[in-house]
């Protein structure tokens, strides 16, 4: 849970709560009941050991102790704790699975800004030559 520190406050959605829609905002959020939606925030999320959520997240670093089913896009850090459990896929700047952890999905791994390994990338794609009609 403390990895839930960058912003000034944190939402908590309990246990006993249970959310269906999408939430957006500019904070932290922490799920210990159950959500199904989406979760946009520009802060952290933690997802509880009791948390169990249906939804595409989008955050700046996630830890999941809970349930997530669901595909997760991290500006910052994805920590999956041995509780924890991912089904969908997750696009990353890092991403740290623990023994006893569960993901089932795909990994894609972002660069950091200013980083020309992409300008790299696409410049050894080979170009496609003209084709002449015979």
């Amino acid at each position: 849970m403390e990895r839930v520190t960058s912003g000034d406050s944190t939402s908590l959605l309990s246990k006993n709560v249970k959310i269906e829609g999408d939430i957006q905002g500019e904070e932290n959020l922490q799920v210990e009941g159950q959500l199904k939606g989406s979760i946009k925030v520009t802060g952290n999320v933690l997802i509880g050991n009791t948390g169990i959520v249906e939804a595409d997240i989008e955050a700046q670093s996630i830890v999941i102790q809970g349930n997530v089913t669901g595909n997760v896009i991290v500006r910052q850090q994805l920590e999956i704790q041995p509780t924890g459990r991912l089904i969908g896929d997750c696009t990353a700047r890092s991403i740290d699975i623990k023994e006893g952890a569960i993901l089932e999905g795909r990994l894609n791994m972002i660069r950091p800004s200013g980083d020309s390994g992409a300008a790299q990338a696409s410049s050894t794609t080979p170009e496609k030559s003209p084709e002449k009609d015979s």
